[in-house]
């Protein structure tokens, strides 16, 4: 479906989706050295009809091994509706397993007026949904804007933010029950909290939580990375569904850091990591949470 209708902003080009997957496949791309720049539509769609002509008659080269790859039936139809942002490099964090390249410097560019001739010039479709990662999409060009003109325009919205900093216009998509956010909290302490994000802002992201929550607890996903040598142990993670279920939170994500596993470790995952994984299968039950997986899957 992102072939035929969906765009990915990244910090020097578009793609199709933002899916990188079997060594580097994947994001299929559809303008390269992009930095931001109104898009001549017709020519970008003239590029996903020729993908799309491809796709039918045999998985493209960028899409081959994806898990996200499905029976679809593609229309005429040249419209966008489905949006990814993932051009923002910006954080305040200093999370240990995230890249160097997401840093104070102002490394994105401003999204809203592209957005904006899009709708106007009638390639905009509304129902579907604009997902901001990053960096932090907090940190982005006119990001209250862009929220407020999905809204406006029936598209839904669902961020993935640190908490760190406090958004209105998240609280008033919440209100709405026109957006959720996901916050990665991954920890349930203080300490733990800044060992792993390198900054002291334990206290203000569970103060994010819970107004949120509040708003709309039913569309809040507060998630727990975990990270061998870490947070990987039970007294954490008991202290973590205590803290969830004070907050009013609904759903909770379990995801595992991979990337930093290998690379601090030497090796694979160690097989402590996936009992871990079915003791926070076992406590979500008995807390009666909602529990989604990710990484997880492609083991």
């Amino acid at each position: 479906s992102f072939l035929e209708s969906g765009i990915n902003f990244d910090l020097n080009m578009v793609s199709d989706c933002c899916i990188a997957h079997n060594d580097g496949r994947g994001l299929p791309i559809l303008i390269e050295n992009y930095h931001g720049e109104l898009i001549d539509w017709e020519k970008l769609f003239d590029t996903k009809a020729k993908r799309i002509a491809c796709q039918k008659e045999q998985t493209i080269y960028d899409c081959e091994g994806c898990y996200h790859l499905t029976d679809f039936k593609f229309s005429d139809e040249r419209k966008i509706s489905d949006f990814h942002f993932s051009h923002c490099r910006l954080c305040n964090a200093r999370c240990i397993y995230c890249s160097d390249e997401y840093s104070g410097d102002n490394k994105n560019y401003n999204t809203y007026p592209i957005i904006k001739d899009l709708i106007e010039k009638g390639y905009y479709k509304s129902g579907g949904e604009a997902t901001f990662q990053g960096g932090e999409p907090t940190l982005m060009h006119n990001f209250e804007e862009l929220v407020h003109l999905f809204i406006e325009n029936g598209t839904k919205v669902r961020i993935h933010s640190s908490g760190i900093k406090y958004s209105p216009i998240i609280e008033d998509a919440l209100k709405q029950d026109k957006g959720s956010v996901v916050i990665s909290l991954d920890s349930a302490t203080s300490k733990t909290y800044k060992t792993i994000k390198q900054v002291d802002c334990f206290n203000k992201v569970c103060e994010t939580i819970k107004n949120y929550s509040k708003a709309n607890r039913d569309n809040v996903i507060v998630k727990y990375i975990i990270i061998p040598g870490v947070n990987d142990n039970i007294f954490e993670i008991n202290k973590f569904f205590k803290l969830m279920r004070s907050f009013g939170i609904k759903t909770i994500a379990m995801d595992l850091e991979v990337q930093y596993a290998r690379k601090y470790n030497n090796k694979d995952v160690s097989n402590h990591i996936f009992l871990l994984a079915d003791y926070f299968e076992e406590q979500s039950k008995k807390y009666q949470f909602n529990l989604l997986t990710y990484s997880f899957i492609l083991y």
